[in-house]
């Protein structure tokens, strides 16, 4: 078979990196892909959906997985189903789950989901208004897509109106922030479900705990993610029935009666409560860093499954096969991320990594003329181990960094340690 995978970072290199061990595959393909990926396929430059539909015609693909939320939005697979090319994820339609903040939560509600109670506002100066009345602390969103960063806890009235300034006056994440929702906080553990969809059914993969926060200790501004771990023993057998029953099924229930079923990597995003789980917020393809993770601790063949999915036939079994153990990544980021991070700085590691349980996700890379590879974004490598034991797994993860220099490298300690 032949697949396309649609991205350039860490979580599209550790899809690529489990895809290309089944026996079924016989090209990958990455748009436009980083240097990592280059060692299991073909790295294309298409930039145009109607360059990659064409290209997947022609080319016979027989399965394209976008990876970016931005490609979702887009419609890409609206256009590529037009033209008969199967893909694994949702129309732009069902994107919406993740594309609105505002959409999810008002399904949320119809469905009956647990999750934090909201208030929804297109106009500055009537959420501005809404703090006055609220408790604190808050946490103020910007209701569409933000990479991850359009997320504010805030916890008092100053720090929130300067969430809501930035957001919907000074446009911090663009046409993001043409509508907010503001939360009640929640406390407890946040821990990743993932459930892969074929608009009926779905299997779920390991669970998985992503530290969001730049600092250890979980301080600092929100990122994309600085490092994640599974499984989360907080994702107990009991717990996930409680998940896929008051949540899963109920969501997708309500987007197949709202006339666009989810196919695709439903990531939950959750906030373990102490009167049970509640739903932070719903992405539409797989996590970045969690799919660092949970690609390792796979034990059977993705490609098999995703091809049910895409065609609405997935098997009648509740979860994934995994393997015993933890896996454990960690962000190595650029110096100034979140914000305004540096980029062009050589990256020097080792060829091959020690060990085979050692895994080296690139994720903003690019290589030079000269062959060195150097930063290209925020987010630059994903370290990844595997182990019997979390302490096993952590020692081996932070042994290996050692092995890596760039400068400005920065990455947290506590990687792997409940929140």
């Amino acid at each position: 078979m032949k697949v396309m995978i649609l991205g350039s970072g860490g979580r599209e290199h550790a899809l690529g990196w489990k895809l290309a061990q089944s026996p079924q595959l016989e090209q990958l393909y990455f748009v436009p892909g980083n240097p990592g990926t280059r060692d299991y396929g073909t790295n294309l430059d298409l930039k145009a959906s109607n360059e990659i539909v064409d290209f997947c015609v022609t080319e016979k693909v027989d399965l394209v997985v976008p990876g970016p939320e931005a490609w979702l939005m887009k419609g890409i697979v609206d256009d590529l189903k037009k033209a008969g090319v199967r893909t694994f994820g949702p129309t732009r339609a069902a994107a919406m789950l993740e594309g609105s903040k505002a959409f999810a939560k008002r399904l949320m509600e119809k469905a009956s989901v647990p999750t934090a109670a909201y208030a929804e506002f297109k106009e500055a100066k009537a959420a501005m208004q809404y703090l006055k009345t609220t408790s604190f602390p808050c946490v103020v969103k910007a209701d569409g897509l933000a990479a991850g960063k359009g997320v504010t806890i805030c916890t008092n009235l100053e720090e929130a109106e300067q969430a809501i300034q930035q957001t919907m006056v000074e446009r911090k994440f663009g046409d993001a922030g043409d509508s907010v929702v503001i939360e009640e906080f929640l406390t407890g553990t946040e821990a990743s479900f993932h459930l892969l969809c074929d608009g009926k059914r779905a299997i779920s993969l390991v669970s998985a705990q992503d530290h969001k926060a730049l600092y250890d200790g979980n301080k600092g501004p929100n990122t994309g993610g600085m490092g994640t771990f599974a499984p989360s023993p907080l994702v107990t057998p009991q717990m996930e029935a409680t998940i896929r029953q008051d949540i899963a099924e109920p969501v997708l229930m309500a987007m197949a009666e709202e006339g666009t079923p989810f196919i695709g990597s439903l990531f939950i995003g959750l906030m373990l409560t102490y009167h049970g789980p509640r739903v932070l917020e719903f992405n539409c393809r797989f996590g970045d860093p969690e799919t660092q993770v949970m690609m390792p601790l796979l034990d059977e063949d993705l490609l098999p499954i995703l091809m049910a999915a895409a065609d609405g036939n997935l098997p009648d079994q509740p979860q994934t096969k995994t393997k015993d153990g933890h896996a454990v990544c960690v962000i190595l980021a650029s110096k100034g991320y979140p914000e305004a991070p540096e980029k062009g700085k050589e990256i020097r590691f080792p060829k091959t990594m020690p060990s085979d349980d050692l895994i080296v996700f690139h994720a903003g890379t690019r290589e030079d003329s000269e062959g060195r590879i150097l930063t290209a974004g925020g987010r630059v490598l994903g370290i990844t181990a595997q182990a019997p034991t979390m302490e096993k797994t952590r020692e081996h993860v932070y042994e290996a960094i050692k092995k890596i220099h760039f400068d400005g490298m920065y990455y947290r300690n506590d990687i792997g340690g409940l929140k």
